[in-house]
């Protein structure tokens, strides 16, 4: 213990510790200020963390380097291996001291994202740690690996060298993880990395095969790294990257080849919870006694159409901030991610949105954009409210005076028909939503046109 606590103050260790603490703070600060989900629940909020990772990580392993040169700089290596006293058991401590303050420190940022969460009354679950545990793996078997390259390549330029590679594996592995359909492929490799963008969904989480592949990875990374370390002969440095080997096997034939395999939902999280006929997760169960009251009222408007809904549900799938909200005939889907939230809006706005599509959420994907597609919500939401007003969701349509008198002259052709025909009309239209045919035929379908 005394030479740990030498080292732990002639190392970089608390300063590497103080670099992850500091710069994981100020990168989330600046890239998750705005972002709900850095708040509403624990286990996004350490899943947001991966994005900033990719600078942290980066700083890390090259001040680790530059620690691995110390006996090269102070040209004692000679003299330390003329000693006794085992080599492995002086480097042996350095490994520890500055990759157990960088594991601890860590865990620290972390358990900061948790603690923010709870204060805020955010959602906190356990479904946070294996992410954490995967973090903290990753970054102290860097520090390893990063100890390891400066003792064996004590160059001035080897830090710096270290450091921008580092940062370019990060946004390359970061940039092969960018898709646009959950159906789309990635490359295994990059999930060998702790960097990832994470999507804007507080209901999701990585899969278990990414985090057994993540764990099983830096695991063996860890190990190879600390046998380099400590290796004094080249057939030791090579059986030194047996474990490394042996990992990156088991984790490649175990990480997802698909997108819609890497991220899954949140098992808790997105646990339903049900008040009446209305359904919201856990997550965000504090909104269910107010969504629960606004969902009556809806189910109540639509209860005039044929083979109409009778609950009203989250869309807790996991790729729902990628694709269109699930449709059912009998369930009104929440489409609670994408922006705006649905579930921030007021009872009102609230109200609109459940009614617009006539139950049935739009086709195109979250943050999308169609003209014909708002047209037909605005037309349908304003004949369950009986007359037209704004759409949360939609406020372009209704702020350009070009597209609102679109809207006006659709509102007029529908209304000119009787009330029977216009519910005939709506009736066909969610007919036509539910199986998401063309929105300009729907369109045409509530004109008249056809």
């Amino acid at each position: 213990m005394t030479a740990l606590r030498i080292e732990l103050r002639r190392s970089t260790a608390l300063w590497a510790g103080l670099l992850v603490l500091v710069s994981g703070t100020g990168m989330l600060a600046l890239v998750m200020s705005s972002s709900v989900q850095w708040t509403g629940n624990s286990t996004s909020a350490v899943l947001g963390l991966r994005l900033p990772l990719a600078y942290v990580w980066a700083l890390v392993v090259g001040l680790a380097v530059f620690q691995g040169m110390r006996d090269s700089r102070a040209r004692v290596t000679e003299l330390f291996d003329a000693t006794s006293r085992p080599g492995w058991v002086r480097l042996g401590t350095l490994a520890s001291a500055v990759a157990g303050v960088v594991a601890v420190a860590t865990a620290l940022l972390c358990a900061g994202l948790v603690a923010n969460v709870a204060l805020g009354g955010g959602f906190v679950s356990a479904g946070f740690v294996p992410l954490l545990v995967t973090v903290v793996l990753a970054l102290a078997s860097s520090v390893l690996l990063g100890l390891a390259v400066g003792r064996l390549l004590p160059h001035p330029l080897t830090a710096p060298v270290a450091l921008v590679a580092t940062f370019m594996v990060a946004t390359t592995a970061g940039r092969a993880l960018e898709v646009t359909t959950p159906g789309d492929e990635i490359s295994a490799l990059a999930l060998l990395t702790p960097v990832m963008d994470a999507p804007s969904s507080d209901l999701v989480t990585t899969s278990t095969s990414v985090d057994l592949g993540q764990i099983a990875w830096f695991t063996g990374l860890g190990v190879t790294a600390f046998l380099l370390l400590v290796a004094r002969t080249h057939l030791g440095r090579l059986a030194a990257l047996v474990p490394a080997g042996l990992a990156v096997v088991l984790a490649l034939s175990i990480m997802p080849v698909k997108y819609s395999d890497v991220l899954v939902a949140d098992s808790i999280a997105s646990r339903l919870v049900c008040e009446g006929k209305v359904c919201l997760s856990q997550a965000h169960s504090d909104d269910l006694p107010r969504t629960a009251a606004v969902g009556r009222d809806v189910l109540a408007k639509l209860a005039v159409l044929p083979d109409a809904p009778t609950e009203i549900r989250e869309d807790t799938s996991a790729m729902a901030h990628l694709t269109a909200p699930q449709r059912d005939q009998k369930t009104v889907y929440v489409p609670s991610q994408g922006y705006p939230r649905v579930l921030t809006m007021t009872d009102d706005q609230l109200r609109l949105e459940l009614l617009s599509g006539a139950g049935v959420a739009g086709c195109s994907g979250p943050n999308s954009f169609n003209t014909y597609e708002g047209v037909v919500r605005y037309l349908t939401a304003g004949y369950f409210n009986g007359e037209l007003a704004e759409l949360a969701s939609e406020p372009l349509l209704w702020n350009s005076s070009k597209l609102r008198a679109d809207i006006d002259e659709a509102w007029q052709q529908f209304r000119g028909q009787s009330a029977q025909e216009q519910l005939n009309r709506v009736a066909r239209a969610r007919q036509m939503l539910l199986t998401c045919q063309d929105s300009e035929r729907v369109l045409d379908v509530l004109k008249a046109s056809r």
